[in-house]
């Protein structure tokens, strides 16, 4: 394992560990509804940020939203309202932006095998799973990329990665109803 790759696991852990207690495993159609909605709330402004700079230089995640459209879509969902995510077009930041889309492609390999239990599948509701989880050959390229880093720019690409767990947690967390 590479160093910068240590460092930007430990800077993130805590954010990791919120994220991953909110999205939990999914029993049923309900959780996995509420999956894929804080997928979209998150993945569609994270790519959107990381934006045409990254994709340019080959840096940029896979684009996933399409296949996020389909499966809401299968599932008679509406496309969510998404919060907007601000990133700093340094290549670092972006690095460790996609650092944590890319990387999410492990959890998404457990995921999928919920989705299944669900009936849903590459075809038809889990589509955004299937192709997260079908390659990790893009977390691979940039595992490269990331040794290329200079260590005096490892604490942007934390600061892109934590803004981008910030990102997810918001997405995730469950929606706060006004008082009535």
């Amino acid at each position: 394992m590479n160093d910068l790759r240590s460092f930007l696991r430990a800077e993130t852990h805590d954010l990791h560990e919120e994220l991953d207690g909110l999205i939990g495993a999914f029993t049923s159609l309900d959780d996995y509804t509420r999956f894929l909605a804080g997928s979209f709330r998150h993945r569609a402004p994270a790519e959107a940020a990381i934006g045409v700079e990254a994709d340019a230089l080959g840096l940029g995640p896979r684009q996933l939203v399409p296949q996020l459209r389909r499966d809401l879509a299968d599932l008679g969902l509406p496309v969510p309202a998404a919060e907007r995510l601000v990133l700093s077009k340094d290549i670092a930041c972006l690095l460790g932006a996609t650092y944590v889309l890319e990387g999410s492609a492990l959890g998404a390999r457990v995921l999928v095998k919920s989705a299944a239990a669900l009936g849903l599948g590459a075809t038809h509701g889990a589509r955004y799973l299937s192709a997260q989880a079908g390659s990790i050959t893009s977390w691979r390229e940039l595992l490269v990329r990331l040794d290329g880093l200079e260590r005096a720019r490892w604490s942007l690409a934390a600061r892109g990665a934590r803004q981008v767990f910030d990102h997810a947690i918001q997405a995730f967390s469950p929606l706060e109803l006004p008082a009535s």
